[in-house]
């Protein structure tokens, strides 16, 4: 009777220690890979067809063709590229207005020149809304600016938000003092150009993807610009940053004739 007692015992011992080593002398099977595909930007009118960007924030030196540019309040604004376009994404607030500097990537231009650009303004948070909507100014475009002197001297024209809804704002800052026009604009979208010609500077705009030709939005007298200006892409608020604008087919040109502001 003892003996069968502890055969049983034995048994039933020889039965738990197998079932824990089961686990243990199991191959292991290699989880199934997925590849998600990386979300693509057809450029549109409307926002709700942009997307976020698809690389890790960069110095503006380290993407191909900007290796020039700098950032003029680089802490304040997220760098990024998205397929051929940049994309500036607003984490801090900072502004464009009479002594106060919001951000600007740059290069220095010397001479007459033509900045162009098409700027997709849209929200941080929700990158298929337009930027704004709750009376906090919400803009980027193009700038031209003096970047030596002791109080703030620029002209530019942006898109987006101006706290009244959209708009293509311009704006002219004379000595830490500005002056600025804001009429309304029908889109988030818009295609912008800032020409020098001697101490005169214009300012155009038109739609996206249609046959107009520029409307010109502003001009300025500036003789008191230097012939080196910082010229480049801002961006900037009034509060809390909710705006991140991806700027296509960026082009500097030097300018030959006034009637280049103009043409295509």
């Amino acid at each position: 009777m003892l003996k069968r007692h502890t055969a049983f015992i034995l048994f039933a011992a020889l039965l738990v220690t197998t079932s824990c080593l089961a686990p243990a002398t199991q191959s292991p099977v290699a989880p199934t890979q997925t590849s998600t595909p990386v979300p693509s930007v057809v450029p549109s009118e409307t926002p709700a067809s942009t997307a976020t960007a698809t690389t890790a924030p960069l110095e503006i030196g380290q993407i191909p063709g900007f290796e020039d540019w700098e950032v003029n309040n680089a802490p304040a604004v997220e760098v990024r590229t998205q397929e051929e376009a940049l994309l500036l994404i607003l984490r801090q607030r900072v502004l464009w207005f009479m002594d106060r500097q919001g951000v600007l990537a740059y290069k220095l231009v010397e001479g007459d020149f033509k900045i162009s650009a098409d700027l997709y303004t849209m929200k941080r948070s929700d990158p298929g809304q337009a930027p704004g909507g709750d009376g906090t100014v919400q803009l980027g475009g193009l700038m031209a600016r003096n970047g030596t002197g002791a109080q703030e001297n620029y002209v530019f024209i942006v898109v987006g938000d101006d706290g009244n809804g959209l708009s293509v704002e311009t704006k002219n800052t004379v000595n830490d003092f500005s002056e600025y026009n804001g009429p309304a604009w029908d889109s988030a979208a818009a295609s912008l150009r800032l020409c020098r010609v001697g101490s005169t500077f214009h300012l155009y705009k038109r739609h996206i993807g249609v046959e107009e030709p520029w409307i010109p939005a502003g001009s300025f007298e500036r003789p008191d610009l230097p012939d080196s200006l910082q010229v480049g892409v801002n961006i900037y608020t009034n509060s809390t940053p909710d705006i991140q604008i991806r700027y296509e087919n960026i082009s500097i040109e030097a300018l030959a004739s006034p009637d280049e502001c103009e043409m295509e």
